[in-house]
């Protein structure tokens, strides 16, 4: 069974369980105070007419005159066994509590019968008896009395609970434009302000949420614009500098490639601060075949000089995924492997059915144990093993590129004694966080 978790869901568990226990508790102030009684005054006043029937000294039988003299005072009917059947009897049920009540009144044993017709009728052996049953008619208590009050209670309930749920939703209606503007601004979209409804407390909520959201938006236009223009500003010189080698003369090749070098370096760490910076909400999904993809991918890097071995299916791997964002993703870890001394890599993709696992690993130095955390933040680098230059974002990148895709990413020890990085994606992108 799955477990309740919803705040409106809570809410309306609630409600609906103060109600369960308001009801019992009037039923049971119901049937103490009222029925109980009742039930205990009607017994006395039933064992009372009995007594003025059958005195304690009777041998239990009756003249007919006495009988029609009862009928006619009383309206109770006095019949034998088989009289009784004939009667109604079979037709009655037993009703024990009322049955105690005028055995402990008669000072002996009685059964008790109740039938139900237009109105009720008592059934009643008295101990004195034991062969005579009286058929005591009560015209005054109506089952029709009863049902109305059930068709009562039944509409109040249906009503309480109508109430509870529109109270409930109209309580949850702000909360769930919160959580949905939340998923949007984690996403990198911002909406237009919310509403402010609700209790004082959620409007204060949502005027702080609307004022964080906007602080977030020009946060991130300011960051963009800055890096923008820094990127601009840092490229035209260098561009300059390119123009600049050009004009050297032949005998200074060496120094001409190796400022052109450091140019494509300082271009590659400008592109690295860029994707690094861009917003998660650039990030639009498709489906892919993941498997001709990382085909694809790492044809070119074979191209480059690394041995590889794949280890794909035969079939299509349909993911839903942002395909520039898994390439950067193969590029940057194929790249790091070359640069830091890996010959060649093994790619194994498998499909787990909802999530599909891809393990690359590599015969380079590989990164220390205590280190796998740490290289996974900007601006890291990995032991002076892995250290070849570079700005310290491309693993950076690649995790931050797996989290927007909700996946996870693991570190360790590749076959080779290098890096292995085990990368786990879902094949269907989660519409919101879930528990």
């Amino acid at each position: 069974m799955r477990r309740t978790t919803s705040m409106f869901s809570r809410t309306l568990w609630f409600l609906g369980s103060v109600l369960l226990v308001y009801q019992l508790v009037s039923y049971a102030a119901f049937y103490n105070y009222l029925l109980e009684p009742t039930v205990k005054q009607i017994s006395h006043l039933l064992a009372n007419q009995v007594k003025l029937i059958f005195p304690a000294e009777l041998d239990g039988t009756l003249p007919d005159e006495a009988e029609a003299l009862v009928h006619m005072a009383t309206g109770i009917d006095i019949y034998s066994q088989h009289e009784a059947e004939q009667h109604g009897l079979k037709m009655a049920k037993r009703y024990e509590y009322l049955e105690e009540g005028i055995s402990h009144e008669l000072g002996g044993p009685a059964q008790v019968r109740v039938e139900i017709q237009d109105h009720y009728i008592i059934w009643i052996q008295p101990p004195q008896a034991s062969e005579i049953w009286l058929r005591v008619p009560l015209t005054e208590i109506d089952d029709d009395d009863i049902q109305p009050l059930l068709l009562y209670l039944s509409i109040l309930l249906v009503v309480v609970l109508f109430g509870a749920w529109h109270f409930a939703r109209q309580l949850m209606r702000p909360l769930e434009a919160l959580e949905a503007g939340a998923v949007a601004v984690a996403r990198g979209q911002f909406p237009d302000a919310l509403p402010e409804k609700g209790s004082r407390e959620l409007r204060r909520l949502t005027r702080s949420f609307n004022h964080m959201s906007h602080s977030i938006k020009d946060l991130i236009e300011e960051r963009n614009l800055m890096m923008a223009g820094v990127s601009h500003d840092l490229r035209t010189p260098l561009t300059r500098i390119r123009l600049a080698t050009e004009m050297m003369s032949s005998r200074e090749e060496g120094l001409k490639e190796s400022i052109n070098a450091d140019i494509d370096e300082t271009n590659a760490i400008i592109d690295q601060f860029i994707d690094y910076i861009r917003p998660a909400g650039e990030v639009e999904t498709r489906t892919t075949d993941l498997t001709q993809l990382i085909h694809d991918v790492l044809l070119l890097q074979g191209d480059q000089g690394l041995e590889l071995e794949l280890a794909l299916p035969t079939e299509a791997v349909l993911v839903e995924c942002h395909p520039l964002g898994l390439r950067r993703v193969l590029n940057n870890l194929c790249g790091n492997a070359q640069r830091y001394g890996a010959s060649r890599v093994h790619a194994e993709l498998r499909d787990d059915g909802h999530w599909v696992r891809l393990r690359l690993s590599d015969d380079g130095p590989g990164i220390p144990e205590g280190d796998y955390q740490r290289v996974l933040k900007p601006f890291t680098q990995g032991s002076l093993a892995r250290t070849g230059g570079g700005s310290g974002l491309g693993l950076a990148i690649v995790a931050k590129i797996v989290a927007q895709h909700h996946g996870t990413l693991r570190l360790g020890v590749s076959m080779w004694d290098g890096l292995l990085v085990e990368i786990r994606l879902p094949k269907q992108q989660p519409l919101e966080w879930v528990d």
